[in-house]
């Protein structure tokens, strides 16, 4: 392999020049290096930007997320998706603030948290305590395959135990942080999955895919699985002025454990017209959500709560519901 000083140095003096003023690069403070990259994990910065300084404002430190209730978690992170995630932050900052000896630096004792896998454990300890660890995400993943010319799939088990490898062979020691930041960023905006801008890169020369004009080729992309359409028949069941929500069990689908509006086969309704259709993706679902109205028939299940209709924001956090409720409660 070639040796790493040159590829350190170019990428190192562009990442200085060229990285973005992302808000959780301000500082280096663990909590929000930790928020950041929790909230990154399969959603895109344009997604992350307008929502990670309302959720620092709403929970600033360490122990006010520990102290909060998981609703007010899920709504703060309200547009995110992916739900599990604010679930995941709320219960490892509770084992935190609980925990003796400050901030774990070490990414096992990260990986030991819930929702902490192996990229976030070492972007924390790398950006917030400049321990060695190497990050690999599908953008270190591009631009390392590019570089060295790899050309199975990023995801297949030996390429990616080599990328691994790779990485962390790579990785500066002194300054660790910085270095895992510029590859991200290389993959981010330059290295990208379409069309790299090759003519721009600070590492061109060093790239073995570019030199045998295969850069468009490399990764070679991994299968995707299919779409899957999930039907939803959902009721508007409302009275005096409150609305009959239903808590979802951990076995459902999508949205396991939210507050969401009754499935038709959930609750004894009669019911009525049709208000509207909508059309949603969750992770590999196609929702087809059907909203009618509908009416209680006898009392509300265990499952069940009626909520006036000012509070329906507070429950209502997926961007599914809040499709469906917004026509019915403007048609109301």
């Amino acid at each position: 392999m070639r040796p790493p000083a040159a590829l350190r140095r170019r990428l190192l003096s562009w990442y200085a020049r060229a990285a973005r003023p992302l808000p959780w690069r301000r500082d280096a403070d663990p909590y929000r290096v930790w928020v950041a990259e929790t909230m990154l994990q399969q959603t895109t910065i344009a997604a992350v930007l307008p929502r990670y300084e309302a959720f620092l404002r709403r929970f600033p430190d360490l122990r006010r997320l520990a102290r909060s209730r998981e609703p007010e978690v899920l709504r703060a992170w309200a547009g995110l998706g992916y739900y599990a995630r604010a679930r995941h932050l709320r219960q490892a900052a509770r084992l935190l603030a609980a925990r003796e000896g400050g901030w774990p630096r070490d990414p096992d004792a990260w990986r030991s948290l819930p929702g902490v896998g192996r990229y976030t454990a070492a972007a924390v300890c790398s950006i917030a305590f400049g321990r060695p660890c190497a990050v690999l995400d599908g953008n270190v993943a591009r631009v390392l395959c590019r570089l060295f010319a790899l050309r199975g799939a990023p995801k297949a088990p030996k390429v990616q135990s080599r990328l691994q490898a790779l990485a962390q062979t790579l990785l500066d020691p002194r300054r660790p942080g910085d270095w895992n930041q510029a590859v991200m960023e290389l993959g981010e905006t330059v290295c990208t999955p379409a069309a790299p801008a090759c003519p721009v890169c600070p590492v061109r020369t060093l790239c073995a895919a570019r030199r045998a004009g295969a850069q468009g080729r490399i990764p070679k992309p991994g299968p995707r699985a299919a779409p899957q359409t999930l039907l939803l028949d959902c009721l508007w069941i409302e009275r005096a002025g409150k609305v009959l929500l239903w808590k979802r069990n951990d076995r459902e689908l999508v949205l396991k454990g939210h507050w969401g509006l009754p499935e038709a086969r959930r609750v004894r309704a009669r019911t009525g017209p049709r208000l509207r259709k909508v059309r949603h993706a969750i992770t590999r679902y196609r929702v087809e959500l059907s909203l009618r109205r509908g009416a209680l028939v006898g009392a509300p299940p265990p499952q069940a709560r009626w909520v006036p209709r000012p509070r329906l924001g507070d429950f209502l956090v997926s961007s599914l519901w809040r499709k469906a409720a917004d026509f019915s409660i403007l048609e109301r």
